[in-house]
């Protein structure tokens, strides 16, 4: 899970998981969840302890939030409680909801954030998890504190967690961007019908490796839907092919891990080449030193939501197959629009801007660094989380954003006219 951003630069720097960057082209996610700690491999190819309760599949629906998939789960009989589907992450829920449902932890482990920062967590066991019609059951769970900007979703529940690599062991699963909608079919009795194009993948960690292209260079990239961002880099790929060097033209800006906030660089590349299919220009991010970025050293990239939701993805674990089928959005561009700030949301007075980069459509406008925006378009920020906020300013080049400002008290209105901050 990590995300990369760029544009308005919403960096909400404490109270999301994305630290936003770029009003809307694309957010600088930091992964999150990495653990140390694998899951039993017997385990997991176990099929006794799932099934779909009713039919041949269970098709859920689920909720993209600024390039999050968050899906309703029930634990324990209780919920419906909202986890990221994150193929990057082990099943994982907060101390609250451990504490809230009963659940006695036991051992520790230790968890990696994008920015070098490492967590600790604990373990627990759950008799029973529900995603629709598709159960698991007697299934380890990490327990972990998750800092609230990952967890805020303003008025709504907060997120409770992760689901990923356990379900995706036990179940084929087909992930849906443009209708919002999660398909699960057994994985023993799976054979794909559609037309997407077949690719072998490996594991590094839980995680599908495939194979990719980044400007013709190949390379190992995990398939990544915790990243919000198109393509994350480890920085040690893009030095060693002169990346850098080829494309001058980059930002530096701020990431937010779980351990807090680090610096990436953020880039074009002419290229990306994923399942047959090119992505012209895609919005690329790697971290500024070596210490940072990727948790693991064995693979060359991430591909995250920009990128992802150009396809319906079908993952085949016990088949070791991800099907690309191109969706509508294919050939979206990434990285689009954006306001070109960072801001932190202000615990009930909106959000606070940190940082405005010169030549941009904020600096245009005459926003500032302390200036507390306090509207959106006619909405109150009061209550927005950073999602929200971030899905406010990113949309396509040409946009008129009507902000609403607070600045050593005096309340002031500004229009941002969004463009690439990126070129």
């Amino acid at each position: 899970m990590a995300a990369d951003k760029t544009d308005p630069i919403v960096m909400t720097g404490t109270r999301r998981r994305h630290l936003i960057i770029g009003g809307g082209a694309f957010v600088c996610l930091a992964k999150i969840l990495r653990p140390t700690v694998l899951a039993n491999a017997a385990e997991a190819e176990g099929s006794a302890d799932s099934r779909i309760i009713s039919g041949l599949e269970s098709v859920v629906p689920v909720s993209v939030e600024a390039g999050e998939v968050i899906v309703d789960v029930s634990i324990d009989g209780r919920g419906p409680f909202p986890l990221i589907f994150d193929t990057g992450a082990e099943n994982a829920v907060t101390p609250e909801i451990a504490a809230a449902l009963g659940l006695k932890t036991e051992g520790t482990g230790t968890v990696r954030d994008s920015g070098g920062g490492s967590l600790s967590i604990a373990f627990t066991r759950v008799a029973e998890v529900r995603i629709g019609d598709a159960e698991m059951t007697d299934q380890r769970f990490a327990v972990l504190a998750l800092p609230r900007h990952v967890t805020d979703r303003g008025n709504r529940p907060a997120i409770a967690g992760f689901i990923g690599y356990e379900l995706l062991t036990r179940f084929a699963v087909r992930l849906d961007y443009g209708h919002s909608i999660l398909t699960l079919r057994p994985g023993r009795d799976f054979r794909y019908e559609g037309k997407g194009v077949r690719v072998p993948f490996t594991l590094a960690g839980n995680t599908a490796v495939v194979p990719g292209a980044a400007d013709g260079i190949e390379g190992r990239f995990v398939v990544d839907t915790g990243s919000t961002g198109a393509l994350t880099l480890r920085r040690a790929f893009v030095e060693d092919h002169g990346l850098d060097a080829h494309h001058p033209s980059a930002l530096r800006i701020k990431s937010i891990g779980a351990a807090g906030p680090f610096e990436t660089i953020l880039m074009r590349l002419d290229r990306f080449d994923i399942a047959g299919s090119r992505i012209d220009r895609p919005a690329t991010r790697y971290a500024s030193t070596g210490q940072q970025g990727l948790p693991l050293t064995d693979i060359d990239g991430s591909i995250g939501y920009e990128i992802l939701r150009q396809f319906v993805i079908t993952f085949d674990y016990r088949g070791g197959e991800v099907w690309f089928e191109r969706s509508s959005a294919f050939g979206t561009r990434t990285g689009q629009g954006g306001a070109g700030f960072q801001a932190v949301r202000m615990e009930g007075a909106g959000f606070g801007v940190t940082t405005v980069l010169p030549d941009t459509a904020a600096a245009a406008a005459g926003l500032q660094v302390g200036d507390v925006i306090t509207e959106v378009d006619g909405l109150s920020t009061v209550s927005m989380n950073q999602g929200e906020f971030a899905e406010r300013m990113r949309r396509p080049v040409g946009t008129l954003v009507r902000l609403g400002t607070v600045h050593d008290g005096t309340l002031r209105a500004i229009v941002l006219t969004l463009k690439d901050v990126l070129p």
